[in-house]
């Protein structure tokens, strides 16, 4: 009888053994699994790890692999970089954004459907815009006009100007610029010409959300005196800020439009005529921008804010809306 009662003492305490070790062994299994999704956590890939922080102040998404940049990583120092982020205007629709991050501009401030560029509220009207980065003047289009609502009437500048990259950071990348009072590119444009819209002024390549071609003069485009294939260099002067009507025609809003076209392989389905492989981006998140002196020291890829700040003001002479180039470089 002492014997059955140790052996079934035994056998207790030996299940009790058992229990506590498979209760160790799924405490030791839930512990391995809470590390390896921690770890898995931490190793997300970079550019969702960025996706995730992105807003105007931040670093933003490196340009993918498959883009013809030569710029793949973000600055080796954030020195400098992204200060203006309060000169952000409405940004691109994000909808036709089709390379990088699709969010960019102004918090909150909507976009109209179809805008392709990003504005920057530095500018009061015939303030110098300059250039972002080296690039050539390959065409224009002035869509200029004056606008009538009711009974009232006023002008909108929209001088657009077409730059092709001449930055070795960005080859085959466009910028286009629009909303322009004029520009020292134009060497006989009339100030607020108001324009057929249907047949505006035009020259050279043109670039649009879903299109891209060349075209000969249209209207009276050879009396603008364009100086298609000027070369101008990071910081120079490119135009003057217009002005449009502002919200319920109370007043004016100077400010001037950018966008960016940027060479990739994957195929942009928007693009009905011309180049599939140009994609919009969103300038306000895909670019690293930096203050423009002569001085400064630009890493690589980054662009220069396009307009004056810090500073830094053009030469007097360059300042006067009337100024012109003279011969192309």
């Amino acid at each position: 009888m002492v014997l059955l009662k140790n052996k079934i003492l035994l056998l207790g305490f030996g299940a009790i053994i058992i229990v506590l070790a498979g209760g160790g062994y799924i405490l030791w299994q839930k512990n391995i699994r809470a590390e390896q999704t921690l770890t898995e956590t931490t190793q997300q890939p970079e550019t969702q790890q960025k996706a995730e922080q992105i807003n105007n102040s931040q670093s933003v998404f490196a340009v993918p692999d498959t883009s013809a940049s030569a710029i793949t990583s973000p600055p080796p120092s954030m020195d400098g970089i992204n200060t203006h982020t309060e000169s952000y205007g409405t940004g691109a629709d994000p909808n036709i954004i089709t390379l990088g991050p699709k969010v960019g501009g102004h918090p909150g401030w909507e976009p109209y459907r179809h805008k392709p560029g990003m504005s920057f509220e530095a500018y009061t009207d015939g303030s110098p815009v300059l250039a972002p980065f080296d690039m050539v003047l390959v065409g224009f289009r002035d869509t200029s006009t004056q606008l009538v609502s009711g009974e009232t009437s006023a002008h909108s500048d929209d001088v657009k100007l077409f730059f092709e990259s001449a930055s070795p950071d960005w080859p085959g990348a466009y910028l286009t610029v629009y909303h322009l009072l004029t520009s020292p590119l134009l060497t006989g444009h009339t100030q607020r010409a108001s324009n057929d819209l249907m047949a505006p002024p035009a020259q050279g390549y043109q670039i649009f959300w879903d299109g891209n071609y060349t075209i000969s003069p249209t209207g009276n485009a050879t009396s603008y005196g364009a100086l298609i294939g000027y070369k101008v260099k990071r910081g120079e002067l490119i135009g003057f800020a217009g002005t449009v009507p502002a919200p319920d025609n109370v007043g004016t809003h100077s400010f001037a439009d950018f966008y960016f076209d940027v060479p990739d392989t994957s195929v942009n389905p928007n693009i009905q005529n011309g180049d599939v492989h140009l994609h919009l981006v969103q300038p306000g998140s895909f670019f690293y921008w930096k203050s423009y002196s002569p001085n400064a020291d630009f890493p690589s890829g980054v662009l220069a804010y396009p307009f004056e700040t810090d500073g830094y003001k053009l030469p007097a002479e360059q300042r006067d809306v009337n100024y012109k180039y003279t011969s192309k470089k």
